[in-house]
Formats: structure tokens, sequence, C-alpha cells
């Protein structure tokens, strides 16, 4: 399956999922010296589909065990784990056990909005 053919595949599921019950996962956000964490609680039986980012940064799976797809690849992920997001990426995430997942964006801002207008590909969802 091309890349492109994924990423379609992946914006269909994200529609359909638009369509379930949300579940409200929770979020925890971390400021440093020119560093934005966000950390994320997903919990086990979980799916879903993250933003598309705009910039390349680093990733942490630091509890759990998750399946992860996006138009690069599919990855069986057990923490702890680190990866890259290459901008333009959009990812399906399925949780087997609770997971935390902690993304990291350089930055001087401290609002969690304009960091996601920074960092994030617009969408309509």
């Amino acid at each position: 399956m091309n890349q492109v053919q994924r990423q379609d595949d992946i914006i269909k599921l994200q529609d359909f999922l638009l369509q379930q019950e949300n579940v409200n996962l929770a979020v925890s956000h971390h400021f440093s010296d020119g560093l934005y964490a966000r950390e994320l609680t997903i919990p086990a039986g979980v799916i879903l589909v993250g933003a598309k980012h705009k910039t390349r940064h680093l990733y942490t799976v630091v509890q759990g065990k998750c399946k992860v797809s996006s138009k690069f690849e599919d990855l069986d992920i057990e923490a702890p784990f680190m990866g890259e997001t290459i901008p333009g990426t959009k990812r399906v995430i399925y949780a087997e056990t609770d997971c935390v997942w902690v993304t990291y964006h350089p930055t001087h801002l401290t609002d969690v909005k304009k960091i996601e207008q920074a960092i994030l590909e617009p969408e309509e969802i």
C-alpha cells in the first residue's frame, strides 16, 4: 500500500471514530526553558488518530504497549520507546495496555492553544 493510500485510510478511520462515543483522555502540559512536553494517558483498548504535525520532534512512550500505524510504517511499541515525528505524519494508535505517550516541542510559548497553532496542521473535523 502506498503512503497516500495509507494516509487516506487513516483519515477515513478518523472520520469513523468521530461518529463514535468520545473518550476523554488525560493530558498534562509541562514547560521548561524553551521546551514544551505534552503527556497523554491512553487507557487500554482505546484507538485514536493523532493530529497532523507541522514540525519534526521527538516522542517517547514511557508506559505500556501499543500498536501504531502511519503512512510510513507500522510499529509494535513497548515502553520505554523513543521515536521521531516527521512533518505531515498522522498516526493511528491502539493501546494494548494503559499507555503514557509524551511529545517534546521546542518553543518559548506557554499558551497551549498558541502552541497547537504553531505545531499542528489545521484540520476541518
